[in-house]
């Protein structure tokens, strides 16, 4: 399969529903291999072209040249997450450095935003990687994501604040943390491999539930909660009008360059 294309999606459990197809393989038009890795990694074999298409954080598209984002499917909140977490041993409005998980430049991007423009404070950014005991030998409070973050939420004893629930609460918008990103010479029928794997998770959904909690350590009832509440996978208007206002603040902020989001809709 040297004629492959490459698609790249999120290897953490909030992708599940959005990759079960691709990952069993389902038929396309075309040739394609799929691998999953942390949302930074996708973006960035994104942009050096080797894939075609990959799930990436939405604070990746404005250094994303030649990819646009697609516009119908991604993971959005429009509450809390318990899996994007500012976890801090001071108030927030003292905090001075903060540890930021690598994995993700959209939750980073977004606690910085959120401290600066909410709470006052640009602290000093340290990259770090979990558990979150070492993140925080370093830092005043750290940026944790995904199944790490998912698994010591409501038990570090510290201050937690949820990103996205700040978010919705801040400006009344969804908060969307990945989309599909499209490079612009990838061949067309994405879009429809990229609904199709999605109708494959829930047409599958009973079986896979206890599979994905199995793999990712997680309790069957909190996987079961965390993807058929906590999180959706449909991008409609308001959840691209939270997406361009979370990129025009992170750039106006400093936070972010300055790009516009180009949709794509012929994926």
């Amino acid at each position: 399969m040297s004629d492959a294309i490459g698609i790249v999606g999120v290897r953490f459990l909030n992708a599940r529903p959005l990759l079960a197809g691709l990952e069993a393989g389902i038929d396309a038009p075309f040739p394609y291999r799929f691998e999953a890795a942390e949302p930074s990694v996708c973006a960035e074999r994104l942009a050096r072209g080797e894939s075609a298409a990959g799930l990436v954080p939405v604070a990746a598209l404005p250094v994303l040249d030649g990819v646009s984002p697609w516009p119908a499917l991604g993971i959005a909140s429009r509450h809390e997450t318990t899996s994007v977490l500012l976890v801090s041993r001071v108030p927030p409005e003292r905090i001075e450095t903060l540890a930021a998980h690598t994995a993700s430049h959209t939750s980073i991007a977004l606690a910085r935003l959120l401290l600066a423009e909410k709470w006052g404070v640009r602290p000093h950014v340290v990259p770090a990687s979990p558990p979150l005991e070492t993140m925080l030998g370093r830092a005043d409070a750290a940026v944790l994501i995904g199944d790490p973050a998912f698994k010591v939420h409501g038990r570090t004893g510290l201050r937690e604040i949820d990103l996205a629930a700040a978010w919705v609460e801040w400006t009344g918008l969804p908060f969307v943390f990945a989309v599909w990103g499209v490079r612009r010479d990838a061949p067309d029928g994405l879009g429809d491999l990229f609904h199709r794997s999605l109708a494959y998770a829930e047409g599958h959904w009973e079986r896979l539930i206890p599979a994905w909690a199995s793999v990712h350590g997680v309790a069957e009832s909190d996987t079961r909660r965390y993807l058929e509440q906590a999180l959706f996978f449909r991008i409609g208007e308001a959840e691209r009008a939270g997406m361009d206002a979370f990129l025009r603040r992170a750039r106006d902020s400093g936070v972010l360059p300055s790009r516009e989001a180009v949709w794509r809709l012929d994926a």
